[in-house]
């Protein structure tokens, strides 16, 4: 009977374990629910991660692209969003809860930072730091923020809106950089931080995991 024993050892490590998982991530990441968040910016909460839609009159963008392509082309569909009309998605990493929904968006052409790992070179088009897209009206500048991954970027968008995937995390009113024990090279991530604290204008920041602030001057201060 040891073998019943050791069993019943292992599988109370695999519950305790599930336990501190789920409890870090109740703890620690909170996106924002589906919605509306300006004039110019739609949110889609898919799983633990947000998607963001970027649209001005009739050019939109869409930037990551979740963890699960179903549920996030369901909620695309409530909205009315048609995501095989989406022309260009822009990536700020490769990690599989940001390119999970990448089959729904199969007409449009994928960005992602130049030193990012990826299967198929072929499909993507790499951007390099201070790179400006024009999508019709729509001005994004990829800043390179390397740390979390490599090639990790995030998007100033008409110079008011920074979507930061998983550079940073707000919490408790503050700004604090991305989980480190998850991240390739923290002290990068340090650096990548004080890099964005110095872009002027910022009206939105928007995180991949905890939401977003329309306080960025104001919390950033810190990082300068």
């Amino acid at each position: 009977m040891e073998w019943y024993h050791t069993l019943i050892v292992v599988l109370v490590i695999v519950a305790i374990v599930v336990l501190i998982i789920y409890w870090f991530f109740k703890s620690n990441i909170t996106p924002s629910r589906t919605g509306l968040l300006s004039e110019n910016i739609v949110c889609i909460k898919n799983s633990i991660v947000n998607v963001y839609m970027y649209s001005k009159g009739s050019d939109r963008l869409v930037i990551d692209a979740g963890f699960s392509a179903k549920a996030l082309k369901k909620e695309l569909l409530k909205m009315g969003i048609i995501p095989e009309e989406t022309t260009d998605v822009f990536l700020t990493h490769t990690d599989p809860d940001h390119i999970g929904g990448l089959s729904i968006f199969n007409k449009a052409k994928i960005y992602v930072g130049e030193d990012s790992r990826v299967k198929n070179q072929c499909n993507f088009s790499f951007l390099s730091d201070n790179d400006i897209i024009m999508i019709g009206e729509i001005k994004v500048q990829a800043i390179s923020t390397p740390g979390h991954r490599p090639g990790h970027t995030c998007y100033l968008i008409d110079d008011k809106a920074l979507f930061t995937g998983d550079l940073l995390r707000l919490k408790s009113g503050e700004i604090k950089p991305f989980f480190k024990r998850i991240s390739r090279d923290s002290d990068e991530l340090i650096e990548s931080i004080k890099k964005v604290a110095k872009i002027e204008n910022v009206k939105t920041l928007l995180t991949a995991h905890t939401g977003y602030t329309t306080e960025f001057d104001k919390l950033i201060e810190k990082w300068k």
